[in-house]
């Protein structure tokens, strides 16, 4: 993300800055809300829709727009079809894992699929993998330790943000 805001603000040219200012608001307020999620989520469980949808909006308006302005209905198409897959797939992982995965997981995927997939399809594997690895290794010291069990249920939501902010900073 930071070499793409860099690109845009050497440009020279007012569709340049406009780029990378709207970079840096969806890079801003991606954090804000990625710090409000985890300390929600390792809390209570849970990821609110009062902070996941408007991710939806401000993001998304942000990056269709430096797509507009940039690379056009090709650029569109890439972050509009990795949001759908990555939040399609999530929705998979829950009815496959009897519910195990919550409902405000599967709406934070299409936020993070948007994000990640402004770069390439092959940062939303990088990302989703990440998150799994994360979490399945939280998991496993958790057991190891006996603070939980096989069916204890742990926040999914901060090793999603975690992954997709690796991937956001260090592009696949």
């Amino acid at each position: 993300m930071f070499a793409r805001i860099y690109e845009f603000a050497t440009y020279g040219n007012a569709t340049g800055w406009i780029c990378a200012a709207l970079l840096i608001l969806a890079s801003v307020y991606f954090a804000v809300c990625a710090v409000k999620l985890w300390r929600i989520d390792v809390a209570i469980h849970r990821l609110p829709d009062k902070i996941v949808l408007p991710m939806y909006a401000v993001i998304g308006v942000a990056l269709f727009t430096v797509l507009v302005l940039t690379e056009g209905a090709e650029g569109l198409r890439r972050t509009s079809y990795s949001a759908v897959v990555l939040l399609g797939i999530y929705w998979v992982f829950r009815m496959i894992s009897r519910r195990s995965l919550g409902l405000g997981d599967v709406k934070l995927a299409g936020v993070l699929g948007m994000l990640m997939g402004y770069f390439s399809a092959l940062n939303i594997l990088w990302g989703t993998t990440l998150a799994f690895v994360f979490g399945g290794c939280y998991g496993l010291y958790l057991v190891l330790t006996k603070k939980a069990s096989l069916k204890s249920h742990i926040p999914f939501g901060p090793f999603m943000l975690a992954g997709a902010t690796v991937a956001l900073v260090f592009p696949a």
